[in-house]
């Protein structure tokens, strides 16, 4: 594993800093406001920590992400990337977690993730399947309602992220964060076309509206935390309700929707998400400079 700034040594003292301020830097720098940037970005973050896949892409509050580099391969590229930017974007702990940002943070999984998320069907679909054991992402709100998320992961057989690495990524976090904020100056004005906000819109409707013909609004507001991964506990503490009740509305939900299982529920939800017109559409966006 790769010897991290904040591992146990000070920051002027560790010999990876002049080598990141010669080598690395300059030429993300010079990268600001081209398609290159987000690729000098990962190379800047492997000479601070390891990790196995990357993805660096723009969350809008009302729009699909916007990928603009990723390292996955094989089926899983084909699968896992569509069906995540198609809509499985929207249980996502990180992308959930952007929402309430002002200021730029490293978030680690195990630290955000509801309490039951790693028995969830969103984990199994995503993680367990793409043999994904930990991930840690920079969220960096580039202006109201858009942030920069660079996701970095390793896999099941690999050591998860450390508080030392977490300290390795908040050492080097304000210069990365303000070269980021630079390049968003230079290219905002090219990306995200009305037409993909809309489709994205559309995505996100149906997610917020699954279910909500047949169920109360307090089903509605159950169902949304169990895809997320709350356990019955968290969601009885969340919602001001014993965990009885809860249990009686998941039995409601499940009779209503017609469904036995919660990995039927995903199911359902996935598809109810994927039918609309911007899951295919947005699938596909690879921004560039």
């Amino acid at each position: 594993m790769a010897r991290g700034i904040g591992d146990d040594v000070e920051l002027g003292e560790s010999r990876l800093w002049p080598a990141l301020m010669r080598e690395s830097l300059p030429p993300l720098a010079a990268a600001t406001g081209t398609a290159e940037f987000a690729s000098r970005l990962v190379d800047v973050l492997r000479r601070v920590l390891q990790f196995d896949w990357w993805m660096v892409m723009v969350y809008r509050r009302h729009a699909n992400p916007e990928m603009l580099c990723e390292n996955f391969t094989g089926s899983w590229r084909e699968r896992g990337l569509t069906t995540y930017v198609g809509g499985f974007y929207v249980l996502d702990p990180f992308y959930v977690m952007s929402h309430s940002l002002d200021h730029a943070e490293v978030c680690r999984l195990g630290d955000i993730a509801p309490d039951g998320f790693l028995e969830s069907e969103y984990h199994r679909a995503h993680y367990a399947s793409g043999r994904i054991g930990d991930e840690v992402n920079y969220l960096w709100p580039l202006e109201a309602g858009v942030t920069l998320a660079v996701s970095l992961e390793r896999s099941e057989h690999s050591a998860g992220f450390s508080d030392g690495d977490v300290r390795c990524m908040e050492a080097v976090q304000p210069l990365l964060y303000a070269l980021a904020c630079k390049h968003w100056s230079l290219v905002r004005s090219r990306l995200a076309t009305p037409r993909s906000l809309e489709l994205g819109r559309l995505v996100q409707d149906a997610a917020a509206n699954f279910g909500r013909t047949i169920l109360t609004p307090r089903e509605c507001e159950v169902v949304k935390l169990v895809l997320r991964g709350y356990s019955t506990k968290s969601i009885s503490q969340s919602l001001g309700i014993s965990p009885g009740t809860v249990k009686v509305h998941r039995e409601n939900i499940y009779a209503k929707l017609g469904v036995s299982s919660q990995a039927e529920l995903f199911n359902m939800f996935i598809a109810s998400v994927s039918t609309q017109p911007g899951a295919s559409a947005a699938s596909g966006v690879r921004l560039t400079g």
